[in-house]
């Protein structure tokens, strides 16, 4: 398999500029993490948002750029870009305040020595306009992962509801240096955060997303009224061997159907965005997530496609049509 980057992860801001423990895991070329309160374990993210700020604090020749997004909820993501970041401090640089955008980035986190406060920052690798659609769709994908964060952290006593999550190893080990580094957590400002952001999205305070969300959430406080479970219409299941033969292959080729589906979508792409040396696997996974495949799937499909071999990477992490 290729080296590839840390993924990004999809994080709002509150939870974000909360995230002020450090670890480094003992492994060559571990990246510094910041690990949430509620597990999540962020090296690079993909956040999104509007741009609100944006200010040249250097000269033409040493540009260093400092810049602010609001993100769906209100609260704010601070971005900076220097001599060491080329790339973003360009991206940065031709953008206007008041444009949506979608950025992926490194974290990092800094105290003064004369202050016991950390401030957080993204240093952007990749950030581009986008449509406010866009952003929207990319909120309800930070919701569901803050839902999965806090259901998760709700269950880490709990050995049974905790393995029904289903979380990959990353989540898990986001979880266990969470309660490690925060023994005690406000774990209802989460709760708190989920329920405003959705709000905003569903009385239209942002424009919705085009697939509505359809999830479950719990709002801070003890005495939350749910509504009755409606039963549903029991289901015919299969009663011979022969049928649950046909099932399983069915579900087998509905499997695949969409996965050559995911891949027809992530060629298209590499042939559309691709302007002669390949696209970048960042802006390639911003663009693919808007049409649902995360950054876990969308490795699966690279390496299928290479082992394929119709794609290739003219250069790290960038893939070009074979």
């Amino acid at each position: 398999m290729a080296q590839r980057r840390e993924p990004g992860i999809l994080v709002l801001a509150q939870e974000l500029s909360s995230s002020i423990e450090k670890h480094v895991e003992d492994r060559e070329y571990s990246p510094t993490y910041l690990i949430s309160e509620i597990g999540g374990k962020l090296s690079r993210v993909l956040i999104a948002g509007v741009l609100d700020q944006i200010e040249n604090r250097g000269s033409e020749e040493d540009p260093f750029y400092t810049a602010r997004v609001i993100d769906p909820n209100g609260d704010y993501y601070y971005l900076q870009a220097g001599q060491y970041n080329p790339e973003g401090a360009a991206a940065l640089s031709k953008l206007e305040i008041g444009v949506p955008v979608l950025c992926v980035g490194k974290v990092r986190a800094r105290t003064p020595e004369d202050s016991e406060r950390t401030y957080v920052s993204v240093q952007p690798e990749s950030i581009r306009a986008v449509t406010m659609k866009q952003v929207n769709h990319w909120a309800v994908r930070a919701c569901d992962g803050l839902m999965l964060r806090i259901n998760a952290t709700k269950a880490f006593d709990d050995e049974e509801a905790f393995e029904k999550l289903k979380l990959n190893e990353r989540e898990i080990d986001g979880i266990k240096l969470s309660k490690r580094f925060y023994p005690s957590i406000a774990l209802e400002n989460y709760q708190a955060l989920l329920y405003n952001c959705l709000t905003r999205l569903a009385s239209g305070e942002v424009e919705s997303p085009e697939n509505e969300f359809t999830g479950e959430f719990e709002p801070a406080g003890d005495n939350v009224e749910t509504t009755p479970e409606v039963e549903k219409p029991k289901e015919d299941k299969p009663e011979t061997e022969v049928e649950i033969k046909k099932a399983t292959e069915t579900k087998k080729t509905t499997e695949t159907k969409k996965s050559d589906d995911n891949e027809s979508k992530v060629m298209a792409l590499i042939r559309k965005m691709d302007e002669g040396d390949g696209i970048y696997y960042d802006d390639l996974g911003i663009a693919i997530s808007m049409e649902g495949v995360g950054g876990p799937m969308l490795d699966e499909i690279l390496d299928s496609l290479t082992d394929q071999g119709l794609i290739y990477q003219p250069r790290f992490n960038h893939y070009k049509e074979a």
